[in-house]
């Protein structure tokens, strides 16, 4: 699997009285309403709200407030969370951004969810609030609710599930079951008008970043590394795997017409490959009822790279058998395949064109 560039920190805590020689900057996001500002300050360390998610932002978000040692910043519902997570470290890491703290490390990211409403945001296709300012990678704001809540879960070191007075028990425990399925890695804590048990906080660890970004269940579950298959209520995750690749328009009508013929799919992330795009590997990503196809930077014949298909699929009362069935009808055909890129290249593709040459930085 390829991943952003990994950066390593060496935090050494220890029970010494003497201060630690950095600023730990702990991360805090949640959609509006869920409570995020409350559990920032119930953590009893200094809040501070960020705008943007570039290393100068996050520095000027501390600057002008007495130096301590640890501070909640709080990210906005828009933002994405790994950008903001590499924003920290490229602030620490720059004397001229910070001269007066010396270095800043990133601490926890802690994602708070409202228990209340956490079923009917992740089926909804809402856009999310609109950031202050444009997104580091993306100028255009298309994020939904479902894909911030998500994302806020799979890239979170301690998931906050908040206002569990306004929800069921059933529905709390289902909860704790989906973070635990989209983040098996993540401390997971239940809290009520914004107090919970999560004082004190976990100590981050020393390979923070590294270790969040291998947080996500499903890069755990493509890796056969995940630890909770299925719940008692119906949660659960099928892998697919395939090395052959689909064929457009036939995967259109899956999307449109058999997607929910074998369960509720709340969440599938993975990599895939459509035949009429045969050197690009593509990324596979879907929150709620929504899914986006982009291209990736995996070279095609990377020893990385899938040959097909590897995509783990997150939902309720998921039919493994019927999915796969229906996916397998997607995947060409082996008339279709002995043709191979020449004639794939003129298959019918519904799918929007993919940017090819466009430069994020």
């Amino acid at each position: 699997m390829a991943t952003t560039s990994l950066m390593r920190m060496n935090i050494n805590y220890t029970n010494s009285m003497t201060p630690p020689p950095f600023l730990t900057v702990n991360l805090v996001s949640g959609l509006t309403g869920s409570g995020k500002s409350s559990i920032a300050r119930a953590s009893g360390r200094p809040s501070i709200g960020l705008t943007a998610a570039d290393p100068e932002s996050v520095s000027l978000a501390i600057a002008g407030h007495p130096t301590p040692r640890e501070v909640m910043l709080e990210v906005h519902p828009s933002a994405i969370p790994l950008e903001v997570a590499i924003s920290v470290i490229a602030a620490g890491g720059d004397p001229a951004l910070r001269p007066d703290t010396g270095a800043i490390r990133l601490g926890n990211f802690v994602s708070v969810l409202d228990a209340s409403s956490f079923w009917r945001d992740i089926r909804s296709d809402s856009l999310a609030p609109e950031p202050p300012v444009p997104c580091v990678t993306h100028g255009e704001h298309d994020r939904t609710v479902a894909d911030a809540l998500v994302q806020q879960i799979e890239w979170a070191s301690v998931v906050v599930i908040n206002k569990t007075d306004l929800a069921t028990a059933a529905d709390c425990a289902d909860l704790r079951d989906f973070v635990r399925l989209l983040n098996p890695s993540s401390h997971v804590v239940f809290a009520r008008h914004g107090r919970s048990a999560v004082s004190p906080w976990l100590p981050p660890r020393e390979d923070m970043l590294t270790w969040l970004q291998q947080s996500p269940g499903w890069i755990r579950q493509l890796n056969g590394e995940g630890l909770l298959a299925s719940s008692r209520t119906g949660l659960g995750c099928v892998v697919y795997r395939d090395p052959r690749p689909f064929h457009p328009g036939r995967l259109a009508d899956f999307l449109s017409d058999s997607a929910t013929e074998s369960g509720e799919i709340l969440r599938s992330r993975g990599l895939f490959r459509l035949a009429s795009r045969p050197h690009v590997v593509g990324s596979w990503n879907s929150a709620g009822p929504t899914i986006e196809f982009e291209p990736t930077d995996m070279g095609s014949h990377d020893p990385e790279s899938p040959w097909g298909q590897e995509i783990a699929f997150f939902g309720r009362d998921l039919d493994a058998s019927r999915l796969t069935a229906n996916l397998d009808a997607c995947l060409l055909d082996d008339r279709e395949f002995i043709g191979g890129p020449l004639e794939w290249r003129s298959l019918p593709d519904p799918f929007p064109a993919w940017d090819l040459n466009r430069d994020d930085d």
